[in-house]
Parts: C-alpha cells; structure tokens; sequence
C-alpha cells in the first residue's frame, strides 16, 4: 500500500501534536494509579489524580496550593487562612470536623494530620468508602516534611510541584545557614510557646529543626523531647540570649517577675514570628531565612 506524501505529513503532525500534548500537561492531569504511604501506614491508591480534595488541616491546604492541587480543593477547615485563596473555600468545621459536609462534598482525596485530625480519621473511618480516600500526615522536623510533600505529590499526581516545592524550601534553609559567620558563635535560643505556665520547643521539633538551620542553639533541647514545660528558675539558669515566640514582645516580658533577669530581655532581643514558624508546610522555609537575619545581622 502506498502512502501519499500528504498522508505522511498528516499522520507525522498529529503524532508530534501527541507528543507535545503529554509534554504540556500539567502534573495534576497525570494519567495512571497513583499511589503512596502515608503517616498510619496505610498504602492508598488511586486510579486516576484525584478532583475533588477535602484538607483536614491549614499546613496541608497550604501545601497542596504550593505543589499545583490547589484549584482542586473543594473543603477545608476555619483555620485555612493561606493562601487567600483557601478562605474563599467551603468550610468543613474547624478541629472539630462534621463528618456530614465532608461526605456532601463528595471527595476522592482527605488529607489530615495523622495525630492532629486522629478523631476525624476514626470517625470518617467509619463511613462507607470514605476511609478508603484518606491520607494522613504527620511530620515532625524537616526531613519529614520534605518526605510528606513528595507523598502528597505522589498522590494527587502533582510530583514535579512536590520537587520543585521542596527543592527552593532546601535553597532557602541552606542560604538562611550561610548567614552565620563560621567563626561566630551560635546565639543561646529558647522558643516559648507559652509564658503561664512556661513551655518551650524541645528536641524533636520543627523549631528545633530551625533554630539549629539558621544557626542558633536551641536551649529547649535541655528541657526534653517536644513541646515541654520549662520553670521560671530553670529558664534563668538557662539564660538565653534569643527568646522567640507567636505572641511575646520585649515589653511584654519586661512586666512579669524574674523574666528581666534575662540576656534576652535586657538586650532587648525577644523576636515575635508569624504563626507560619509553627505550621509545617512549605513557609517554614522563609521562617528560618527570617530567624537566621534576627541571629544573625543587627
């Protein structure tokens, strides 16, 4: 059989269409399973990228805007408040999540924190098919949470999002690391979660996990594992050079008794962060740029 010149010309454009086609498709419009394990264990797959995403957590609507799914949330939590766009977004309860609008939202896809959203995940869990869409998370320092995105990424089809996401997270932290002169020292650091009574960041934390990139020694290692509670005497002993926290100022500390015996506070070196420090999702990247500048360059 003999094929025209034209014919060849058309069977050859139509292919290279194709080719290019596969080429442009977005991540989130993969064709295939996906599949991932999460935080319980639990291997979820599914057959096709997932369309319709319910987040259980604001860390996690967060993430999923940054690695390309987030035009495909359809439900989150009160507490979703970044990016702006999250807070156009149908509501699903705060902590305390309904069962009832997650399930008329029909989703394909749950993300939830693996210990944070324990209780929504055994009550969904008991929901016909719905169990079988959950996916949860729960990272506890960096490393996890590099990890966590390339999961979510797998698992909603956005893998390249997840890379690059997670690529210019590590840029960040390693240049927010170089801000420190080698042959400075490392600023005593203590991060208050809490004044009344006092709890600090301990080890094992994100802000353990920070304070160390950005060059700063974290003094709530002493006080154990987590978020722990820390004496006003033992704080004093301590005497850290850097107090930061989500809430407490400099004048603020100066009022209540003992505390001006500080360093910190006598230098007037207590640091307010934005609550991105204290949430796990791609921003607490910029949080160590920012706290690396506060140890780093005055």
């Amino acid at each position: 059989m003999r094929i025209s010149y034209g014919s060849a010309r058309r069977v050859i454009a139509s292919g290279l269409l194709l080719v290019l086609w596969a080429i442009s498709m977005p991540p989130s419009e993969a064709v295939g399973a996906l599949t991932a394990v999460d935080d319980r264990g639990v291997r979820l797959r599914l057959t096709t990228p997932p369309r319709r995403i319910v987040s259980l957590s604001p860390s996690l609507t967060e993430t999923l805007f940054a690695i390309g799914a987030g035009s495909r949330i359809v439900g989150v939590t009160t507490y979703c408040d970044y990016p702006p766009a999250a807070r156009k977004i149908a509501k699903i309860g705060d902590y305390n999540t309904s069962v009832e609008k997650v399930v008329a939202l029909r989703p394909d896809l749950i993300v939830a924190g693996a210990k944070a959203n324990r209780l929504a995940i055994q009550a969904l869990g008991r929901v016909h098919d719905i169990d079988k869409a959950l996916f949860a998370v729960e990272p506890e320092n960096l490393t996890e949470l590099y990890d966590a995105i390339h999961r979510l990424g797998a698992i909603t089809g956005c893998v390249e999002g997840s890379r690059r996401t997670v690529a210019h997270m590590k840029r960040v932290v390693r240049s927010a690391g170089r801000l420190r002169k080698s042959s400075s020292p490392r600023p005593r650091v203590v991060f208050v979660l809490q004044r009344d009574p006092i709890w600090v960041a301990g080890s094992g934390t994100f802000v353990d996990d920070m304070i160390r990139a950005a060059g700063g020694v974290n003094l709530g290692r002493s006080a154990g594992k987590g978020y722990v509670p820390l004496s006003l005497e033992r704080l004093i002993a301590l005497n850290p050079e850097v107090i930061l926290s989500t809430h407490s100022t400099t004048r603020d500390l100066k009022r209540r008794s003992g505390w001006s015996r500080l360093s910190a506070i006598r230098n007037g070196r207590v640091y307010k962060l934005g609550f991105e420090a204290v949430r796990p999702a791609p921003r607490l990247a910029d949080a160590v740029a920012s706290i690396a500048k506060l140890l780093h360059t005055r």
